[in-house]
């Protein structure tokens, strides 16, 4: 079918998640009304939509996703349509205004993140799906990279002020990778159809190979999407010395993609000094020390 981007208007409609979850309950509801769904078993794990498996009109199992409307994920549909079904859930149906998505169901349809296999089996699973999507033809409207993260870059660096005492003598850790977010965005390189949260709870299992859920596109630097999936395979903080697999794993993974290693660190040592931000901004003490040791270890692999 032909997809649209999603309507922007509702995202105002909405000013925070809270407000969104007190409304999500009718929206599935209006949603399995107006398509003639009878629901099944939601999904878990997922922290902005509401999804459950539905029967349609026909018989037909597929999947509702109504999600919560926040600006990156604006161009979702016209994504998962640009990559196809190769490569993603199908579009069955789609309504722009409430944010919904009618998706072929995916069997298994497994996140790689649970599968029970070697760290490097599930990296080159995903890497080569990784290439494959960054291959295709990038929609028109899709945002560029520099321009959807500037925002989040200049609020991060207006809160700078009031951070860094929080931080101690860890504050230079949270200014160097503003800085170096800010000379990747400056020099951003390629022209890349990205993902946007290549993270492996993102990639799901079929009958036919690997597929990309819940994107958040954006056009650009293909470095920019393997920090989730190198750092949340293999388990590489619970190591005494995470920044040596983190290494490795990287040049495996961008080995397969395609993508400069160097950057890709970069890449991971800017993402990880802007959870620190957006943890302290949600006053999360334990996430933002958490993110503050990935970001070091980012920092080391970045220098390497």
């Amino acid at each position: 079918m032909e997809t649209a981007q999603f309507e922007a208007t509702a995202i105002d409609a909405y000013p925070s998640r809270l407000a969104w979850d007190a409304a999500a309950a009718e929206l599935v509801g209006t949603m399995l009304h107006r398509w003639n769904l009878t629901p099944g078993q939601p999904f878990v794990g997922g922290e902005a939509a509401s999804v459950l498996r539905v029967t349609t009109a026909e018989g037909t199992s597929a999947v509702l996703k109504v999600g919560f409307p926040h600006v990156e994920a604006t161009w979702e549909a016209v994504a998962l349509e640009g990559w196809g079904p190769a490569l993603a859930p199908r579009v069955l149906r789609q309504d722009a205004w409430t944010w919904s998505l009618l998706l072929e169901d995916v069997q298994p349809g497994i996140p790689l993140l649970r599968y029970r296999v070697p760290a490097k089996d599930a990296l080159r699973s995903a890497a080569r799906l990784y290439k494959l999507l960054a291959a295709r033809p990038i929609p028109d409207g899709i945002p560029r990279l520099d321009e959807a993260l500037r925002p989040f870059l200049e609020k991060a660096v207006s809160r700078l002020r009031q951070h860094l005492p929080l931080l101690g003598e860890n504050g230079g850790v949270l200014e160097a990778g503003l800085t170096r977010l800010a000379h990747l965005l400056d020099v951003s390189a390629g022209d890349t159809f990205l993902h946007g949260d290549f993270n492996p709870g993102n990639v799901i299992s079929s009958d036919t190979g690997w597929r990309a859920i819940d994107p958040k596109p954006m056009r650009g630097d293909s470095a920019f999407d393997l920090w989730p999936l190198v750092s949340q395979l293999g388990s590489p903080w619970a190591d005494e010395h995470p920044e040596r697999i983190l290494t490795d794993q990287l040049q495996f993974v961008a080995g397969i993609a395609g993508v400069d290693p160097q950057r890709a660190a970069h890449w991971g040592f800017a993402r990880a000094a802007l959870n620190i931000s957006w943890f302290l901004d949600d006053q999360d003490a334990r996430a933002a020390l958490t993110a503050m040791r990935e970001a070091k270890t980012w920092q080391a692999v970045s220098a390497a």
